[in-house]
Parts: structure tokens; sequence; C-alpha cells
């Protein structure tokens, strides 16, 4: 220190004491203090003990009392004669700041001894630059007492004394020895009980985020640890983000600050830090010079960040957040939170993991949909339940599906089942969940209320799928049973065993259907239409193989009897199989010709193309017919008015195929 100055003394708010002057000093610790630390938690103990230690020496202005709450780093546990208000700013500092601010020898500080010196104040020696300003010096003189308290060769805790030079002389140092000898043991013994509690209670939580279930969603986990993080640390919130580039995901969140963009703190170089694997302690969030004012005004104060690397290609962090001034955890609550931020990476990969084990168990690697042992175990779930709803189990084979693999080859026709899995994954009702049971079998679990119509959600599944083409002049054709639990049967065996049969008896019948008009006698069976003629020339126009053609006209011949407009004719005789495929048209010439039906639930789903044609042919039939009220219009303001539906209400490519037969639409309504 210099000789031509006098030294700084720092001079704040001292305390009032209950002490008297010149009260006797005891020589040694009460049973009933030692009985009240014992009984205390740490700062409390540290309290008490600084309370009664300068309650004996009423003129002491200051304490500090530093305890090692790190490998080598000391925070200020207790202290009187300061203001709580000036002290918020002073962080925890390495061993080697307070060994040198204690100038005492270094065979002192790891014995213990305690040094008495007349220079500036020990925090002066201990700070560059203190957070809170000085009172005018004191007009005597001051010393430091400085002791380090030691155990197990190690410096554990530091206590300073700062007092005028007349209250605090060499016996005064030798009671606070004494004093200290007695009362430090039973302090540590505290300290050391506490911090074991602490690290027990973090360590409960670590092995409880490791114990998440499987079954249980991750984020639940998760959530839970971020709870057990605040709690334990201090904090008020905390936040788990993973980085997706340049964006930032929260993946779950707990304590104050729900629905407050928290992330939004991070600025693109804390990412880059986090992505490092530094770890970010800001105390006054509110000064940080890239601070977010939104933030700020809602509260935001402290924020305490830490990296979780998973592996190289991502990187998340654990945010702990407080609304308090000065609020970090302490380096013990550092490393605790370190591993959990270890034990959350830890986790979060081990469930990635194991998801992908479970989906490699129970997924088909083909088609993406469940395979036969995730249908069985769905199965058996959805059936166990007792809610009042049904279960509908769809069995679903392709027919002559031997006949593409040797027509067109294996890598073909897995093609067309990689397909098939991706038309059921994305345009499946929600809720619905599709299998491949193996080879060419497929089978739909269907939940929903008493009200579900089976055939109708069944055939549109049937629908969906023989929209999908083999080649240019051949589509997917798909046989289907179907059965209803517990409407039914009462159990899985006999559920599976129907709908297995009637499965097989669908495919029976399509395998031994006959065609509509047999070949030569096309020419002597008239079903002289409008809307007949007009489907068969739409299917002319759209290149409809026969056996689509076959169907057209069958729906059309049931459709025209339905309304009265033709009467049966005993030369039409349709075989059951194209009968029931003429009846499936039917359903679906009221709905939308995407498939849209919200009172179903179901959206963009295809349906029949003959179902698709008729809606057409009979919007134009009936146009250019006159009703009562309403005069025919003509051919061409039809066909305005359809094309103006296109996509709303039509097929624009069976509208498109309309319009390209005008010249035909003409000389038939002239006719």
């Amino acid at each position: 220190m210099s000789q031509d100055r006098p030294p700084r003394r720092l001079r704040l708010a001292r305390l009032p004491s209950e002490s008297k002057p010149g009260r006797p000093v005891p020589q040694a610790v009460s049973t009933q203090l030692i009985e009240r630390l014992l009984s205390a938690g740490a700062n409390q103990a540290f309290e008490w003990g600084l309370e009664e230690l300068l309650r004996e020496l009423p003129g002491v202005e200051q304490a500090f009392l530093w305890v090692r709450d790190g490998q080598n780093r000391f925070s200020l546990q207790a202290f009187r004669g300061v203001a709580q208000a000036a002290l918020e700013g002073i962080e925890a500092v390495v061993e080697s700041s307070l060994k040198t601010a204690y100038l005492g020898s270094p065979e002192g500080w790891l014995g213990g001894k305690a040094h008495l010196d007349h220079e500036e104040h020990f925090l002066y020696r201990v700070f560059s630059a203190l957070p809170f300003r000085l009172q005018a010096p004191a007009h005597e003189p001051a010393v430091n007492l400085t002791l380090p308290l030691v155990a197990s060769r190690q410096v554990w805790a530091v206590l300073h004394l700062y007092a005028p030079a007349r209250s605090l002389g060499q016996a005064e140092v030798d009671w606070v020895s004494q004093y200290m000898a007695g009362v430090a043991p039973i302090l540590r013994e505290v300290y050391l009980r506490e911090a074991a509690e602490r690290q027990s209670l973090w360590l409960s939580a670590i092995n409880a985020l490791f114990r998440v279930s499987h079954e249980q969603p991750l984020e639940l986990g998760l959530q839970d640890a971020l709870e057990e993080a605040t709690r334990l640390s201090g904090a008020e919130g905390a936040r788990l983000i993973t980085f997706e580039g340049h964006a930032i995901r929260t993946i779950a969140q707990a304590g104050w600050g729900s629905g407050l963009p928290v992330e939004a703190a991070i600025t693109r170089q804390l990412g880059e830090r986090l992505r490092g694997g530094q770890q970010v302690g800001i105390p006054r969030y509110d000064l940080y010079p890239a601070h977010r004012p939104e933030l700020v005004e809602a509260g935001l104060r402290s924020l305490f960040i830490l990296p979780i690397l998973r592996h190289s290609r991502e990187a998340g962090a654990l945010l702990l957040f407080s609304t308090q001034q000065h609020w970090l955890p302490d380096a013990q609550t550092q490393e605790l939170l370190s591993d959990m931020a270890a034990a959350i990476g830890v986790v979060r990969v081990e469930w990635t993991l194991r998801r992908e084990l479970a989906w490699a168990a129970y997924t088909d690697p083909l088609t993406g949909l469940g395979n036969r042992r995730a249908f069985e175990r769905d199965l058996e779930k959805l059936t166990h339940r007792a809610n009042g709803r049904v279960v509908v189990l769809v069995l679903l084979d392709l027919d002559g599906f031997k006949a593409i693999n040797d027509t067109y080859g294996h890598i073909h026709a897995d093609h067309v089942l990689v397909r098939l899995g991706g038309v059921l994954r994305s345009r499946a009702r929600a809720g619905d969940r599709a299998y491949r049971l193996g080879g060419d079998e497929f089978a739909l679990i269907i939940e929903g209320s008493s009200t579900l119509n089976p055939l109708r959600t069944a055939e549109r599944y049937r629908a969906l799928l023989e929209e999908i083409r083999v080649s240019d002049s051949t589509f997917l054709k798909v046989s289907l049973g179907y059965a209803v639990y517990p409407t039914d049967v009462s159990d899985i065996q006999n559920l599976w065993r129907i709908a297995d049969d009637q499965m097989y008896k669908d495919k029976a019948l399509r395998k031994g259907r006959t065609p509509l008009f047999t070949q030569g006698q096309e020419q002597f069976i008239q079903i002289n239409t409008p809307l007949f003629r007009l489907a068969n020339r739409l299917a002319q126009a759209l290149k409809m193989g026969p056996e689509e053609q076959q169907v057209l006209q069958a729906s059309c011949y049931l459709l025209q009897m339905a309304l009265g407009e033709i009467e049966s004719s005993p030369d039409v005789q349709m075989p059951d199989g194209l009968l029931r495929e003429a009846a499936r048209v039917l359903m679906f010439v009221q709905s939308h010709w995407d498939g849209r039906d919200q009172s179903l639930g179901w959206s963009g789903e295809s349906i029949p193309r003959a179902a698709r044609v008729l809606q057409v042919a009979r919007q134009f039939t009936a146009a250019v017919q006159p009703v009562e009220g309403r005069a025919a219009r003509s051919v061409e303001e039809a066909l305005e008015d359809i094309a103006k539906e296109a996509r709303q209400r039509f097929d624009p490519v069976v509208v498109e195929a309309l319009l390209s037969i005008r010249s035909f639409l003409s000389e038939d309504s002239a006719a």
C-alpha cells in the first residue's frame, strides 16, 4: 500500500447492537448456542453464529462470513453491519482473491491463523470495484481481522471483521479465534449436512428423470425435471430449448413466465457460446446490452443458461430465470444443474433410440404402416376399453397381386405397396390405424361412436385404394371384409374370424362376377336415356377400362330406376358382384367429389371415378331439361355453369372431359 495516502475505509450503516459496552467475554461456547445452531438450516446457523459473535464484541462495525460452495469459489453466506441492498451485486469469488486479501503468511492461511491489519477495507482488496457507494471515511483508524477456517487441510470459510482499532485488539483476536474454534465445526457440520440433503434431492430428481417410462410422453418427464430444477435452484422459472438451425424451439417449461418467449433472450452470440459448451450467467438482464425490452417489461431480471450437447449435429440449453436482480445459482447448485443438464441430454438420446427401436419393432419397413405385432397389440387394447364406443376391424386383400409381381416384377410390385402405405398414412381418417399383416394383406382398426357406418367407412377406404394405378390401364383392386366390436362379437378371435370370412366371400364374388353386357348382346340392349348416353360418352373420353365402364352403366341403370325415370328390364341381368359395386358407387353420388365429409371427419379422400362421372352427368342432363318454374338451359349455358364449379363441386378432370365433347352434347340435345 502507498505510504503517501491514508487507508480507505468502508463506512456503511451499522446495524444496532443489543450488547452493552464492557460486557465480559465468555471463554466457551454455550450448550444452548450449540443446540440452537444444530437445529437450524445452514443460512440461519451462519446468521446466528455472527449474531452471537457481535453481541459479545459490540465494537465491531461489520462482519462477513465467506463459505466455500464449489471447488475453489466462496460465496457470502452471512454478514452484519451492512444493508442487504448494498451487497446485491457481490458474487462468489475465487479462493485466490480471498487469500490475497488475507495479508498473512501462506502458512497462516492454511493453518487457520487470525491476522489483524490496519490496511484498507478487506472488500477493497477482494474486489477491484464495489457495486455500491461508500460513505465518508471514519475519523479514527480502523482494522481488519481475517480468520481462515480450516478443515481437512483446506480453508472452507473465511471470517472478516471490520472495526475501529480501539475496539479490536489482540485480546479480542484471541477471543474470536477461540469462539470460532468452538462454533466453526458446528457450522461446517450443519452446512455439509444441508449440502448433502440438497445433493440428495438433486440426485432424486435426476434419477426420476432416468426412470421416465417409455409409455409416458418424454415432455411430461422433462417438465417434472424442470419443476424440480426450478425449486431446488431457487429460480422462478425454467425452459428446455433445442436449436434447430437458426431457430429455437421450446421442448418443456415450468414455473414463472408461462407463455413468455424467454427463449428470445438468447441472441446469436449467446447461441454460439452455448453450442460451444459454455454456460452463461446474466445477473442483471435489464442491463444486458442485447436485452429484449418486452422481456424486461414482463419482469425478467436474471438469467442462467446451461448448454446441453447431444451430439455434433444437435444442441440445446437449460434456462433458469428469476424476476429478482442478481439471482444466480451458487457454485454447488451450478454443478448439480450441470449434472441435470447432462442427464436431460442422455435421456433425450436414449428416448430417441428407444423410439427408433420401437418403430422398428412395430412398423412394416416397406410401407411404413404398423406391422402384425402392432396390429395385435392395438386391437387388444381397443377392445378392452369399456367406453361405449365401437371398434371396426377391416381386413383387406389385394386382388391379383401375384399377377402384378409376375407381370411387372417385384420392384414394381413393391412400389405399388409403398404408394399404398403412403395413401393410408396421409389420407386416413384422424384416429384410424392401418397395418400390413404380411404380403398383400392389410388391416384397419377404426374406433368411433355407435353411429359410425362401418360399410360406408370400409367402402371409402376401398375406393381410396382402388385409385392407385398399377399401370396405364390398370388400377389396384381390393377385397375387404369387416366386423364390429362389440356389436357383432364380444371377443377378438371371433372379430377377426368374421372379418376374415367376409373378406374371402367378397373376394369370391369379385372373382366370379360377369360383365353387365356380354359380348354380342350390347347392340340388343338399349337403355336409351340422356344420362346413360352421356355417361357412356364421358367414359370413352376418360378412357375408362371395360370393367369400370360396366360399373358406371350398372350405376346409371340403378340410379334411374331409383328415381323412377326407367323401369326394370328383364333383359338386364346383373350378377351379385356387379350389383354390389354399382350400389357402392351410388353411396358416393351425394358426396363431395374429393371425399370431403366434415360430419364424418373425412377430408381429401378419393371416391370412385364412376361416382364422379355420374355427378357431372346428372348435373348437365338436369340443366338442359325444363322443370317447373325454370326453362331449360342451353348446352353452352349448362357447360359454363358446370365449369365455374369445377374443383368446388365437381372433379375438374371429368369437367374437362365434358367440355371436350361439346359437339356430341349439341347433337344429342338437338336430337
